[in-house]
């Protein structure tokens, strides 16, 4: 297994964070290279993401679970799928804090990574650092598009003044 952790700061309110993470629709698209994405309800959703270690290249199809550990503070997401004759297996944790002195966020989170199969028996070293990878580029993407949807939501709100 495989841990990760990192946090980063949001110009958003928590309220606004809590809500784009608890929503499938948008945390989804947040997956490096998604292909595909369906949605069952508003905790699950499956999805088709490409992967590539190397040479070797295929794709994942995951199934996604967010649950509520703490309304507005605290979620977590497990992921757990495969291809290419493997399995991941991948379990985080988010915390959310507001700012005191500037507006914003605090998004602290962390990841737990098991990559079985074949790709963890040929992979090596290359799994880590493309689990790591994957695993920032995720919250890479929550982080820009928060940020994005503040311009949005700044834009809107000068429109109708």
């Amino acid at each position: 297994m495989k841990n990760y952790s990192g946090d980063f700061t949001i110009p958003v309110s928590r309220e606004m964070v809590w809500n784009f993470i608890m929503d499938p629709h948008k945390v989804g698209p947040c997956l490096p290279d998604l292909l595909k994405m369906d949605v069952s309800d508003n905790f699950n959703f499956r999805a088709k993401v490409r992967v590539g270690l190397g040479p070797v290249r295929g794709s994942f199809d995951l199934d996604t679970v967010l649950t509520v550990e703490e309304p507005e503070k605290s979620a977590s997401m497990s992921v757990k799928g495969g291809g290419m004759g493997s399995g991941i297996n991948m379990s985080a944790k988010l915390f959310l804090e507001d700012l005191e002195d500037q507006q914003g966020t605090l998004l602290k989170w962390t990841c737990d990574v098991v990559v079985s199969g074949p790709i963890a028996t040929i992979g090596g070293r290359l799994i880590d650092g493309q689990a790591r990878k994957i695993t920032q580029q995720v919250f890479e993407n929550i982080q820009n598009a928060l940020v994005s949807l503040k311009s949005e939501v700044a834009v809107t709100k000068e429109e109708t003044e």
